[in-house]
This record gives C-alpha cells, structure tokens and sequence, in this order.
C-alpha cells in the first residue's frame, strides 16, 4: 500500500501541487474518506485544472474545491470522496 502512496503522490506534486496537500490527497482516495483543510500555499487555475484531469484520467472517485480567502491569503480545500 506505501508504494500506491507513494506513486499518486508523485503524480500530484507533478501537477504542481505541495508535498503537504500531496499527502492528504493521496490519504483521502486510498482511505476513501474526504477531508477539509486549510493553508497558504498557492492555487491556481492550471493546478486545478490538472488535477481535476489526473484524478478523472486514473478514476480516483474524488473531488477537489479549492477556495481562496483573499482577505487572509489562505486557501481552504476540500475533498469529497463519490459514492
């Protein structure tokens, strides 16, 4: 199992997402559970999109929503495991 991880870790950094966010991505479609959180790394549209792609393109069964709280220059995530 470490070396599913471990893979779809990789394949999230690749899109450009942080080694952090990587990490509870990875955990979210391998424990089928969905998570919330909230940091400063930067978002942005191409990230987004990428990811969205990576997960459709491997059928992870999740979904990702990124907010941006402007006021705080914070990011709140989001992952939604499909039923």
């Amino acid at each position: 199992m470490a070396d599913r991880s471990e893979a779809i870790i990789a394949e999230l950094m690749g899109v450009g997402i942080t080694d952090h966010d990587a990490l509870i991505i990875a955990d979210c479609i391998i424990t089928r559970k969905s998570c919330s959180w909230v940091n400063t790394d930067p978002v942005d549209d191409k990230m987004l999109a990428d990811l969205n792609a990576l997960i459709r393109n491997n059928d992870y069964g999740i979904s990702v929503k990124v907010d941006a709280v402007p006021t705080r220059s914070k990011f709140i995530w989001d992952v939604k495991v499909l039923r």
